[in-house]
Order: structure tokens, then C-alpha cells, then sequence
């Protein structure tokens, strides 16, 4: 009987001593797995530079274009104003400019990273369009990154993209 007391009593620290060691090898290999592929998944949801760019100069084109419309349909000059911020668009009134506070007009900031260029010594561009839809020809430089993107305005008061300038 002490035999079998003094094997048990031996037995009882290997028994712990083995659980106490630590994760097997399958165990860390399925959890690398499981972290690499969600990962994976989350930078594939992610936006890249090129599509946030691309998003905001077709954001901007479009409320130039709404800007454009609002000087015909109102008869009266609309002015868009981008600085470092964001842009909004103006309306005069008795010699003065004034926001245009209706949801299409309210002011828009760039998407994070996004910068505007400016010429140097400029603190923003305006881009006005009298009551017949015309301006003068304007172009703004966006950037975000290396990439670069550009929305024109012809004299006319059409709206272009041209985001393949890296």
C-alpha cells in the first residue's frame, strides 16, 4: 500500500505540470489563422487613397453642378468657395455674400486626408456662376497622398474629372 501511495503522489505533479505548459501547437496555428484572415478582411473593407480621392472630387463636381443649377433656376450669381477646410456655396444678396443653407448647399469638409491645392499665396478658390450658368474657367486640384485628382469647370459651366494625375 505505500507503493501505491508514493506512485500516486508522483503521478499527481506530472498530470499538472502537463496542462500547466501552455497551448498546443494546433491551438496557436488556429488562432494565427483566425487573426490573419480577419485581417484580411478588415484592410478589404477598407477604402483605399484612390477611392477616397476619386470620392470627393465626384462629391465636389456634383455640387458644382448643383451650384450651376441654382444660378439659372434663381437668376442670380452663386459663387462655390473651397479653402483648407471644405467648400460651401454663396449666393449675393444686396452686395453681400451669403451661405446657402438648404440640404444640397450646406458646407462640406474634405474626407480625412484629403487636401485641397491652392496656388501660392491664395487662402481659397471660388468658382462663380452668373444667372446664365457660365463662368469663368476654373480648375481645383485635389490630393490625397501621392494621388491627385482635378475638377474643371469650362466656360460654360461643365464639370469634369481628371483623377489620372498621380
Amino acid at each position: 500500500m505505500a507503493a501505491t501511495t508514493r506512485m500516486t503522489r508522483h503521478a499527481a505533479p506530472c498530470a499538472r505540470s502537463r496542462h500547466a505548459r501552455g497551448f498546443t501547437l494546433i491551438e496557436l496555428l488556429a488562432v494565427l489563422t483566425i487573426l490573419a484572415l480577419s485581417g484580411a478582411a478588415i484592410l478589404l473593407t477598407l477604402p483605399d487613397e484612390g477611392a477616397r480621392l476619386r470620392q470627393d472630387s465626384e462629391r465636389l463636381a456634383a455640387y458644382l453642378g448643383h451650384a450651376r443649377d441654382e444660378a439659372i433656376l434663381s437668376l442670380r450669381t452663386v459663387e462655390v468657395v473651397a479653402g483648407p477646410r471644405g467648400y460651401q456655396v454663396r449666393h449675393e444678396d444686396h452686395g453681400r455674400w451669403q451661405p446657402l443653407t438648404d440640404k444640397p448647399f450646406r458646407a462640406r469638409s474634405w474626407e480625412d486626408g484629403v487636401r485641397l491645392l491652392l496656388p501660392r499665396g491664395q487662402a481659397q478658390l471660388s468658382v462663380r456662376f452668373d444667372p446664365t450658368g457660365m463662368t469663368e474657367p476654373r480648375s481645383v486640384a485635389l490630393a490625397m497622398g501621392a494621388r491627385q485628382a482635378r475638377v474643371t469647370v469650362a466656360a460654360d459651366g461643365q464639370v469634369s474629372i481628371d483623377d489620372s494625375a498621380h
